[in-house]
């Protein structure tokens, strides 16, 4: 350990107070002072000797010496600094050098500027000051420490202090001499010219002669020589000083001096008293050995320098005590025979009388006793009253007791020196004692004298009886046999004859009658029996004492006489009653005394029950209590030891103090008989208790019964705690009852309004506060175990949490608030103000007062944190409040509890407190930064600095270090403005815990230094303190999630190689485990020799291991995400990572550490076996509960430090064994040795699912970055790209095995999916040459998900149907086993898949349908019900159901549709797509909206489910839903012109026409879906409208084309059936869409035709094309945009080629032909806005003919080519795979294209399409985003990317599926793709300009003229036909390489399919010319 740590980091080592610092805090830990302790106090030996003459006066050597002065570090001292040291050294008298040292430890704290101020200069006198007083304390510490230890083994002693021991006289004598000195000192100048300043001096003054006085004494019992020389220098000393009295600036002193100087007096009479050594000199008396022993008596030179010293001085009663026992002295010297006897008698005599009769010692001492330095607070208040009674001890040896007549004085202080002093009371108990034999005497004295003398028996027995439970019993034995009793009678009574006694002549006293006894002759109480004997003690004139000889007991007595009490008038009570108040207050005091033991309140209870009167003792308290409330002026002191009596004996008779409670007018009560008990219209009595504080205690300023009061509620609170399972449930509302009004009484009437009270004493002020707030925090602490709900338990415990919680947090406002804000935030000012003035007492009330309100606090923003909701008025105030006399910060005065100003637990409670604030505030709407609320930027830095410290000092208890890491590690995530101030704190020293490769930036950061210093020492801190480990390595690990924020610090970290090695290391060695969790549960408890101590220490190191190991994991995993994702890299491997990193996963990868971390990291040790017997206890215990009401409640699972893994981590042991031990039997005991084994099992499973989590984390992050790197290894050792598949098969054998229907099990299985689903998701990134593998392993993959989804033990459907029960892994494998379907997709994946495994995962897929459809119902149901919210499983669902009802995985719907069919999936999934558009609100659709829509479609695209889908309602659901209203109006925009997107609902309106399209391909045969279809077009006519409606000046989007698509593929369908059409009434509708499109085809060939212009009103809308757009790639959203508008020119020509049937046209006579279709003018040169004519196909033609001149230029090599359509666009594989099998079917078809068949069987071929399916679209989305980097992941969320993929697939796919005897529109490869698109429009525009070329021809309503027209057009299409067959002959002559590579077999067969047209076209219009010619 180095001095740095020693010395806590927070002083200078060399400094006299850093060396106090450290002694006294050893002093408290350990048994021996470090080595380096040692040496700095030996080098500092002599000058502490000195004491304050160490500190010398100024020189002219010295001033002249200090600018060649060094400082400790070698280096001379800054100009700065020695003017500083100057302007100390003028103002206080130093040594100018040794002003050097003070200011050069005054820098460790704040910079030296230049410029000298005042308030520096005040620092340094501060310091200087500081340093005087530590170096006189140290003094005393040594040699006490070194008094104490001398038997410790351990002790290893320093010559110096063993030196200073044996020369003790000598060091008291200079120590004497300086305090006569500073008594009566002048302060210098430069306090004189100020008054404050001058007080300060006054006080450090007082502290000085404090600290001499102090080290005096301790000086006196450690030091080991005579101090027969001791006694003259120290009484002269002391008169002259007149004990401290005599101080130079007395007369100004203030009140709080004037306290201080009290306790300097007091001191003064001590240390006259311990200079005497009365041990030795009571020894010496008692054994009579004399002259033997070494002692002042046997100095005649001392006894004459005291003697004459005393005869000289003042009689001044602090002499007194002195006095007394030096006439002891004397005494010895007479029997040691010493010379001059008789006037060592007289001698003796006189000092006797003048101290006892003249002084009044013994009041003098009673008077005294009860102050602060002899009370409990002190830490020498035992051993100086121990010094006073062996003074009255050794004074009682030359006294008789009898003889002494201050009597009553002499009982009452010895009952002073008695009190809580076991050891002294159990002397006196003792046969025959020697020390407490006077003691003993006055005891048999004060009996004889009872009850005449009634105090002085009763009080020192009261002291008796509280030295421990058998001095008690001693105590009530003794007074229950009073063999006399005494009182005044007058002799010539009646009742009594005198006698004289024969043989001596005594005078007898015989009782002739019944004699009436009272303590007033006139006022007896009590009647002794005749025949009695008595002798007179003493007479007066008018009575005498008598002692009968009568035995009998004093209890008896003192009930006789409390009933007597209790019947008195309370008028008389002054003059005629027979009882004294001071007697009853004299008895209850006594009963105080003896209840506090069970046994004592036992054994009185009984005494009083078993009697001939069988009084029932609580009952007559109870009658005394409600006797006081009758008086007008209540008797305080009766009342308070009423209530303090009712306190004790709320130990052993509780019941009976409840019950008489209850029925008391004392206490506050509520009088209702309703539920309401907590409303606002309670009635609330205020009782006694409020009448006694508000008019008498207020106004006295003496609150003895509210103190009393509060004691009481406290007993009783705890004991309604405790007692909860064994009270009847009507004993629990009463005390309920009770409670209740008593916390609103303390809460709204006292602590409310304390602080404007009057206080007689101050410590009440503290003291009244600390006990309200204990009372509240033990409430607010309990564990309620039952709830109160029975109607008879209108009110219970937990209504009380309930009511404190709700009014401080809320309802009391600042009624409640500030006060207790007072409270937390004065404590340090009210701290350093007694401080200042020794106010011992007051300093630990107030100490005390902010601990329990610190702790209130705590526990009230624990509950708002927990419970959630609204900001309370708490933490505003809080946060927003200023306390102190500086105006701080509550904020900075919490965080200044860490210089431990008010004890070090209030500084660990205050930490917590913040780290609370924190978290709360950053919830806030506003997030408040704390950087201002830590005052300036100095204040600030100090304060950080001071935690800083703390963090890193090992002489800190763990648990505090652990709640500052706590703070610290918040700040980065709450305060960035605060972290940033703790990690560029570089005010501690560096050289600390660095290493030697640690880089300059990092050393800085003291906090990370220590991080990494923690790191670094991981062994030794897991052996010793194991939970400061995780706790460091959980700061790093959040310092990396908020990386961006500390981005140069965290850079420095990537780059220290130190850093990894040591995570590295962590994780390389054995992973650590307990014989606790690898055994069978039935052997737990006997481990470890059944040691618990040993088991918890055991398992908190495992415990801390295993998330140490997690947080390792974590910032790798961060790690490796921030560098790829800051530092620009493009490749994805190993190579790109930084060294340390790198070489991490490389040696995992080679030493196949990822799979043998993933065969054990994911295995629980859960014993369920444990929480099983803790239900089964329940059924056999006394009082049975459940016991998951014991159950710790965090905040926060990584901050909050309340309950660390141990024996209450899950279940709080403490509370349990509080609550079953008050009747707790065997079954109890043995239920809390369970609840311990549980805790520890909890302990260990709760860090195994965090480091499960964390590894989780880790391989999702090297899956998503890393991608196959992380599974090869490029040794010979290596297991290669296999591993991946191992890796997936370990995962699912852990999923598959059972959980036991565990949840903490399921948690476990549920990380490990999610892990599986990653890991399978990032297999998109793998490899082409790994694609084998792929198809080898995933069908495997996918038949285990399928079991596993299968099992019994995950239990699918019963976790659909109780969804509350737990988190279940359900949802990761459905998405695992979609992702597998997905992959298996791929063309090249499916060509390789074993034909065996293909069809296993098809029996897979169809054994899935039905539970998976099953699943859907339920979901489905409870969702539409309202019942739970399951969109994320519908979603899942709808996806799943979708990939599985693929033609791949199903090829035959026969045998799957009747499982939809019989579980009703069709309606269910209509009922969905009607809920999601149901409001029409966009915002609040679902998030499975477009998986219904998309699921819907794939249904509809199978022509085998269409009729099911119509019998459904899908026509209806479509035209009855939430959109209707909107679709008719014509309001669903393509554009969202305020945000820049897609409109609102426009997609699902495309989806709507996409289904209601393949709809038609199936029932184009039934005319009642006609009709409905027709009805569907009427109804959203409007919307169709402004969907076909485009212009060239208008935005053009993908989505707008995208409708556009969508309506003209649905009326290409609906004009395949004309004739029926026109049957049913939609002539109309096929007649207006064609007169629309002609104005889409002139606007779309102008805009082809013209780039710029379509290049003007293109216009994004996703994110992508924004992206691209922002990245200047604005050619692909172009091509996009041509494509689609390609696709609709082609539908649009395809429905007119098929409405104008062209087969009749080019293949029969004119006559047959459809002259009624005439549609485009036959117009040449046409305007952009008018409708598409003959010319605008020509210019349609020529601009295709220029795209594919282009296109064979770039085929055979040559440059060119402009954007268009004729450039490459980008297909996804879905498109490729469908593509190619079109082709490749269409090349070896022996039919014609869809073309060519207008020459053939036109009407036997299907429908042309334009896209894949909807469900090879879903396929398509298989492609999946990374993982995020982020902290966590939530198990039950999902992949919105993967399934967002999906939709958009499916959303942009057609209606239908490509034919093998169809053209393949847009679904060829990125190389021939839009080639082929240009080749399709060709053919379609030569044909439509043929038919409709020949339909004018041979109109009849043409004239020759127009004809001739005609003919010239007619020529025209010759030579285009002649053209492009020239064309396509070049083409042919391609080599047929390119053809293979370039052009493609699709590609090809287009080509020549578009020749072959030509031939027919060019013979038949061949053939029209020369008939027109």
């Amino acid at each position: 350990m180095s001095q740095y740590k020693e010395l806590s980091k927070a002083v200078n080592a060399s400094s006299f107070t850093g060396i106090f610092q450290a002694v006294v805090q050893q002093h408290g830990t350990s048994g021996r002072l470090s080595d380096t302790l040692r040496v700095l106090v030996e080098g500092k030996v002599r000058e502490i000797q000195l004491g304050l003459e160490a500190f010398k006066a100024p020189s002219a050597a010295s001033r002249s010496g200090m600018t060649a002065a060094m400082g400790s570090d070698g280096k001379k001292y800054t100009e700065a600094q020695v003017n500083l040291a100057k302007r100390l050294s003028d103002a206080v008298k130093l040594d100018e050098l040794q002003a050097l040292k003070v200011v050069e430890e005054l820098s460790t704290e704040i910079d030296i500027s230049d410029f000298i101020t005042e308030e520096m200069v005040w620092k340094s006198v501060d310091t200087y000051w500081r340093e005087r007083s530590s170096l006189v304390a140290l003094l005393g510490e040594l040699v006490s420490y070194a008094y104490e230890n001398e038997n410790n083994p351990d002790y290893e002693s320093i010559a110096a202090v063993e030196t200073i021991r044996s020369q003790s006289v000598n060091c008291i004598k200079r120590l004497i001499a300086q305090f006569g000195v500073k008594a009566e000192e002048e302060a210098p100048e430069y306090f004189t010219s100020n008054t404050e300043y001058l007080e300060s001096w006054i006080g450090q003054t007082l502290t000085e002669q404090s600290a001499l006085l102090e080290t005096m004494l301790k000086l006196t019992y450690s030091g080991n020589d005579s101090k027969t020389e001791l006694p003259g220098s120290v009484i002269t000393t002391l008169i002259k000083t007149q004990f401290g009295k005599r101080q130079h600036y007395k007369a100004i002193q203030k009140l709080e001096a004037m306290d201080y100087m009290e306790d300097i007096r007091l001191m003064c009479v001590v240390l006259s008293i311990a200079c005497l050594d009365l041990d030795t000199l009571f020894s010496a008396s008692i054994d009579e050995a004399y002259d033997s022993c070494e002692h002042v008596f046997k100095s005649a030179t001392q006894v004459q320098t005291v003697n004459t010293a005393l005869q000289g001085a003042e009689r001044q009663e602090e002499l007194g005590p002195f006095i007394l026992a030096w006439s002891s002295v004397l005494s010895a010297r007479i029997e040691a025979g010493g010379n001059d006897q008789a006037e060592l008698r007289r001698l003796a005599g006189q000092f006797a009388f003048v101290a006892m009769e003249m002084l009044e010692v013994y009041r003098f001492l009673h008077d005294n006793l009860s102050k602060d330095i002899f009370g409990k607070y002190s830490k020498y208040g035992a051993a100086y009253k121990r010094m006073f009674f062996q003074m009255v001890e050794v004074s009682l040896l030359d006294q008789e007791p009898k003889a002494i007549k201050d009597f009553e004085n002499l009982t009452a202080c010895l009952a002073d020196l008695l009190t809580d002093d076991a050891e002294l009371c159990e002397l006196i108990w003792q046969e025959s004692p020697k020390l407490g034999q006077g003691t003993l005497e006055v005891l048999e004295t004060a009996r004889g004298r009872f009850p005449l003398q009634f105090q002085p028996l009763v009080g020192l027995l009261g002291a008796l009886a509280t030295g421990g439970q058998s001095s008690a019993m001693h105590a009530i034995f003794y007074f229950g046999s009073l063999p006399t009793l005494a009182h005044l009678i007058p002799l010539s009574s009646q009742c009594i004859e005198i006698d004289v006694q024969p043989d001596t002549g005594a005078t007898v006293i015989r009782s002739l009658q019944g004699v009436p006894l009272g303590i007033h002759p006139d006022r007896p109480f009590y009647l002794l029996p005749g025949g009695m004997d008595g002798s007179l003690i003493s007479g007066e004139n008018a009575a005498h004492i008598v002692q009968w000889k009568y035995k009998n007991s004093g209890w008896d007595l003192c009930i006789v006489m409390l009933d007597t009490f209790r019947q008195v008038n309370v008028d008389d009570l002054s003059t005629q009653s027979p009882v004294d108040i001071e007697h009853v207050k004299a008895i209850l005091d006594l009963f105080q005394s003896a209840f506090r033991f069970p046994d004592g309140a036992r054994e009185l209870v009984g005494i009083f029950a078993g009697g001939n009167r069988e009084y029932s003792l609580i009952a007559t308290l109870f009658a005394v209590l409600e006797q006081c409330s009758k008086f007008q002026q209540p008797p305080l002191g009766v009342i308070a030891s009423c209530l303090n009596c009712f306190t004790c004996l709320c130990d052993s008779y509780v019941q009976d103090v409840w019950l008489y409670l209850r029925q008391a007018s004392f206490l506050p009560s509520v009088v209702t008989s309703t539920v309401e008990f907590v409303g606002s219209g309670r009635v609330q009595t205020s009782g006694l208790a409020h009448t006694i504080l508000s008019r008498i205690e207020c106004i006295q300023g003496n609150y003895v019964v509210t103190l009393a009061l509060l004691g009481l509620v406290q007993k009783l609170t705890i004991n309604a705690q405790n007692m909860e399972l064994w009270d009847s449930k009507e004993l629990r509302c009463l005390k309920a009852e009770v409670l209740f009004p008593c916390l609103a009484y303390l809460q709204n009437d006292i602590f409310a309004n304390y602080e404007n009270w009057k206080y007689k004493d101050i410590n009440d002020r503290f003291l009244i506060p600390a006990k309200i707030l204990s009372i509240f925090n033990q409430t607010l602490e309990d564990l309620p175990l039952l709830n109160g709900t029975h109607l008879s338990e209108y009110i219970s415990l937990r209504t009380l949490q309930e009511y404190l919680t709700r009014n401080f947090l809320y309802d009391g406002g600042k009624q409640l608030v500030l006060p207790l804000i007072s409270v937390i935030g004065f404590g340090p000012d009210l701290s350093a103000y007694f401080s200042r003035y020794s106010g011992l007492r007051e300093r630990t009330e107030i100490w005390d007062m902010v601990l329990q309100g610190l702790k209130l606090v705590k526990n009230l923003l624990r509950h708002r944190k927990i419970a959630g909701g609204e900001p309370s008025f708490l933490e505003v105030y809080m946060i927003d409040r200023t306390v102190g006399r500086e105006n701080a910060s509550l904020v900075s005065v919490l965080a200044s509890y860490c210089d431990f100003s008010c004890s070090a637990e209030a500084a660990l409670v205050s930490t917590d407190v913040l780290t609370l604030l924190c978290s709360l505030s950053h919830e806030w709407s506003t997030k408040p930064s704390f950087v201002g609320y830590l005052g300036t930027t100095d204040q600030a830095q100090r304060l950080v600095s001071t935690i800083v410290s703390r963090v890193g000092d090992d002489n800190q208890s763990c648990d505090y270090r652990i709640a500052l890491w706590s703070l610290i590690t918040i700040t980065l995530t709450t305060q960035p403005g605060v972290a940033t101030l703790f990690l560029s704190n570089d005010r501690v020293d560096p050289a600390t815990g660095l290493f030697k490769d640690h880089s300059k930036d990092i050393s800085k950061n003291s906090v990370l230094n220590k991080a990494l210093d923690i790191l670094h020492r991981s062994e030794e801190i897991l052996q010793n303190e194991s939970e400061i480990l995780p706790h460091a390595l959980h700061f790093l690990d959040v310092l990396w999630q908020n990386a961006n924020d500390h981005a140069v610090l965290v850079k420095n970290l990537l780059d220290n190689e130190a850093f990894w090695k040591d995570l590295g290391r962590l994780l390389s060695k054995p992973e650590h485990h307990t014989e606790l969790e690898m055994g069978p549960w039935e052997e737990v408890h006997l481990r470890y020799n059944r040691d618990p101590l040993v088991q918890v220490c055991k398992v908190s190191a495992a415990n801390a291991d295993q998330r140490a190991r997690g947080h390792a994991l974590r910032i790798f995993a961060l790690a490796i995400h921030f560098h790829l994702a800051t530092s620009g890299s493009r490749t994805r491997d190993l190579e790109a990572l930084p060294k340390g990193i790198k070489e991490f996963v490389q040696n995992c990868i080679r030493q196949g550490q990822f799979i043998a971390w993933n065969e054990t990291i994911p295995i629980i040790h859960y014993h369920v076996e444990g929480h099983r017997d803790l239900i089964a206890y329940k059924e056999h215990m006394t009082s049975p509960f459940d016991y998951l009401q014991l159950a710790v409640r965090r905040w926060d699972e990584a901050y909050d430090t309340d309950h660390l893994p141990g024996d209450s981590f899950m279940l709080d042991l403490q509370k349990a064994g509080r609550k079953l031990a008050w009747g707790g039997q065997k079954i109890e005991h043995s239920f809390i040795r369970t609840i311990l084994h549980v805790n520890l099992n909890w302990s260990i499973v709760h860090s195994e699912l965090q480091q499960l989590s964390a590894w989780r984390f880790f391989m999702e992050v090297l899956t998503s970055d890393l991608g196959t790197s992380i599974w090869t290894s490029n040794t010979p050792t290596g297991r290669g790209s296999g591993t991946y598949y191992d890796f997936v098969n370990c995962l699912l054998g852990h999923i598959e095995r059972d959980t036991e229907g565990s949840l903490v099990l399921r948690e476990a299985r549920q990380t490990c999916c999610l892990l599986l689903q990653t890991v399978i998701e990032n297999a998109s990134v793998m490899k082409r040459s790994d694609k084998k593998n792929l198809a080898a392993h995933f069908p495997k993959v996918a038949i285990k998900l399928q079991r596993l989804i299968h099992s019994p033990d995950l239990g699918m459907q019963e976790a659909f149907q109780n969804p509350v029960k737990g988190r279940v892994a359900h949802l990761s494998l459905m998405l695992t086993m979609l992702l597998c379907y997905r992959a298996l997709h791929d063309k090249e994946v499916l060509v390789s898949v074993d034909p065996t495994d293909l069809e296993a995962l098809q029996k897979s897929a169809i054994l899935l349908l039905p539970l998976l459809a099953n699943c859907f119902i339920t979901v489905t149901e409870s969702y539409l019900l309202g019942q739970h919210d399951h969109s994320d499983n519908i979603v899942v669902l709808l996806a799943l159901l979708e990939e599985l009802c693929h033609p791949t995985w199903n090829p035959h719907p026969a045998l799957w549709i009747p499982i939809l069919r019989n579980v009703d999936v069709f309606r269910f999934n209509l009922h969905l797509c009607g809920r999601s558009i149901s409001s029409g609100e966009y915002d609040n659709r679902p998030s499975f909206f477009e998986g219904s829509l998309n699921y819907m479609l794939a249904l509809a695209n199978i022509p085998e489910m269409a009729a099911y889908l119509c019998d459904a309602g899908v026509m209806s659901m479509l035209t009855h839903n939430g959109l209707t209203p909107l679709l008719q109006r014509g309001e669903i925009s393509h554009l969202d012109e305020v945000h820049g997107d897609r409109g609102n609902w426009h997609h699902a309106w495309c989806m709507m026409l996409a289904t209601v399209t393949s709809l038609l391909r199936s029932m184009s045969t039934s005319d009642a879906f006609i009709q409905l279809l027709i009805g569907f077009i009427q109804l959203y006519g409007n919307q169709i409208s402004k969907g076909l409606d485009t212009s060239t000046d208008r935005p053009l989007t993908s989505a707008k084309l995208e409708e556009m698509e969508r309506i003209t593929m649905l009326f290409y369908e609906l004009s395949k059936h004309d004739a029926r059409i026109e049957s049913l009434g939609g002539t109309g509708i096929i007649k207006a869409y064609f007169d629309r499109a002609l104005f889409i085809l002139q606007h779309a060939v102008h805009l082809f035709t013209h780039p710029h212009a379509l290049a003007s009103v293109i216009l994004p809308i996703t994110r992508e094309e924004h992206k691209d757009k922002e990245a200047g790639q604005g050619s692909a959203l172009s091509t996009l945009i041509e494509g689609k508008m390609a696709a609709v020119v082609r539908n649009i020509l395809s429905a007119m080629l098929v409405w104008t049937e062209p087969a009749v046209i080019l293949t029969k006579s004119y006559i047959e032909w459809p002259i009624r279709k005439l549609m485009f003018p036959p117009t040449m040169n046409t305007p952009v806005y008018d409708p598409a004519s003959i010319g605008t196909m020509f210019d349609l033609v020529q601009y295709a003919s220029t795209s594919l001149k282009e296109w064979e230029a770039r085929l055979e090599g040559k440059a060119g080519g402009s954007a268009g359509l004729y450039k490459d666009a980008a297909e996804d594989d879905r498109q490729k795979n469908a593509s190619s099998s079109s082709s490749a079917s269409g090349a070896s078809s022996s039919k014609l294209s869809s073309r060519l068949a207008y020459f053939g069987d036109f009407f036997s071929t299907t429908t042309t399409t334009t896209s894949t399916t909807a469900a090879a679209a879903a396929a398509a989305g298989a492609g999946t985003s990374s993982s995020s980097a982020s902290t966590s992941s939530s198990a039950s969320s999902t992949p919105s990317s993967m399934l967002s993929s999906s939709s958009s697939a499916s959303s942009s796919s057609s209606t239908g599926a490509s034919k093998p005897n169809e053209s393949a529109f847009a679904t060829l490869s990125t190389t021939t793709g839009t080639s082929v698109r240009m080749i399709l429009i060709l053919e379609d525009a030569l044909v439509v300009i043929a038919t409709q070329l020949g339909l004018h021809m041979y109109d009849p309503r043409r004239d020759a003229a127009f004809r001739r027209d005609i003919q010239d057009q007619c020529v025209d299409l010759i030579s285009t036909l002649n053209s492009t067959q020239r064309m396509l002959q070049r083409f042919e002559n391609v080599p047929v390489q390119v053809r293979k590579n370039g052009l493609g077999a699709e590609a090809y067969a287009q080509i020549q399919s578009l020749r072959d047209i030509m031939i027919p076209i060019i013979k038949n219009f061949a053939e029209t010319k020369m008939n027109v010619q």
